[in-house]
């Protein structure tokens, strides 16, 4: 499971700070950037329904996930191969959405499930992946300023192989362990039975409405603390800050969840959000900016780590990884969809 998240969140790490800057040296404009990000977004909140549903009920959503990423790698060469044209991008940014968002609701369903049999500490596994998140983005930086921005999708591309090949391992080495959990269901899935768990679907209304905030503060923060004068430099430093307070709070996650209840988490991150934005807004001072950077540990961490354990312990059993995969399409992907392309307006 480490080697899947390390792959998914190096992954990330270069497709969150340097995608946007690779598609600029293409000569796209700023609209066209944030039409293009927001088009990887949108169809998440369809396939994550449907394929997540289909894991729950016909597919091993190990060997899924590892097909889903290698096809996510093959998209985004295609990126490097063809024509920079703004439509034939905004098509194939729909198909690379589609599949390598999905990637992780299924293999953190199963990171759950391995958390819930005590073979495997949710935290820590997750901190790896934020780690991961951190070594990629400071090592690509140091790579593309050396050798191009040209190198951006050929450095994703490994990334997601090396995602497909640990689910692969993982998998093999489940099966011979005979620590496989029970299979997929060989009933249809109740889908229905989710609408049932009212403080459930609320509790990810209520994370979509802080990822909304997060997803306006991912698309401009960068871009405000550069109008106020703070170097690249600068600007990176804040950026790791957030992370590292994100890692130590999953490290410790499972800890605190051990005593305080997944919603009041979830109740007291929003608060923490709030908080960590009204610090922000029109400061200049370093050290208000660092403390609401070191608020992320709070107003993300928190309250997704404690979603993580309220679905893993409330959404029905037959439909684990279809409930993750709701909770990644309307908690994350719908907000970033729609969010996304008025964040430069704002």
């Amino acid at each position: 499971m480490y080697l899947i998240f390390f792959g998914f969140f190096g992954a990330e790490g270069i497709i969150y700070p340097f995608w946007p800057t690779w598609l600029d040296s293409l000569g796209f404009s700023a609209s066209e950037i944030g039409l293009l990000i927001a088009a990887a977004y949108w169809p998440q909140v369809v396939t994550g329904v449907l394929i997540t549903y289909v894991a729950d009920w016909r597919v091993d959503q190990l060997r899924l996930a590892a097909v889903l990423s290698v096809t996510a790698a093959l998209c985004t060469l295609l990126f490097y191969f063809i024509p920079a044209h703004l439509w034939m991008f905004v098509c194939l940014s729909v198909l690379f959405g589609g599949v390598w968002m999905v990637v992780l609701p299924l293999s953190e369903s199963y990171l759950l499930k391995r958390d819930k049999l005590a073979l495997q500490n949710y935290g820590w596994v997750r901190a790896v992946g934020s780690s991961a998140f951190i070594l990629t983005s400071t090592l690509g930086g140091f790579l593309f300023a050396q050798y191009s921005q040209s190198w951006v999708p050929l450095v994703i591309a490994a990334s997601m192989l090396i995602t497909a090949v640990a689910c692969l391992r993982l998998k093999r080495q489940v099966a011979r362990a005979h620590l496989a959990p029970p299979g997929p269901a060989r009933k249809r899935p109740d889908w229905k039975a989710l609408l049932a768990h009212k403080s459930l679907l609320i509790a990810i209304a209520a994370a979509s409405l802080i990822q909304l905030s997060h997803t306006l503060y991912f698309s401009t923060a960068s871009i405000g603390w550069g109008v106020k004068g703070f170097s690249s430099s600068a600007i990176g430093m804040f950026w790791a800050v957030a992370v590292i307070a994100e890692i130590t709070w999953f490290a410790l996650s499972n800890k605190v969840l051990a005593f305080c209840a997944p919603l009041s988490l979830v109740m007291f991150s929003s608060v923490c959000a709030a908080l960590r934005w009204a610090l922000f807004s029109n400061s200049d001072a370093v050290s208000l900016i660092l403390l609401g950077q070191c608020l992320h540990a709070l107003s993300f961490a928190a309250y997704h780590a404690a979603i993580m354990r309220f679905i893993r312990d409330q959404a029905p059993q037959d439909i684990q990884v279809f409930t993750q995969g709701v909770y990644y399409s309307l908690a994350v992907a719908l907000p970033m969809g729609l969010a996304t392309p008025f964040a430069g307006y704002l």
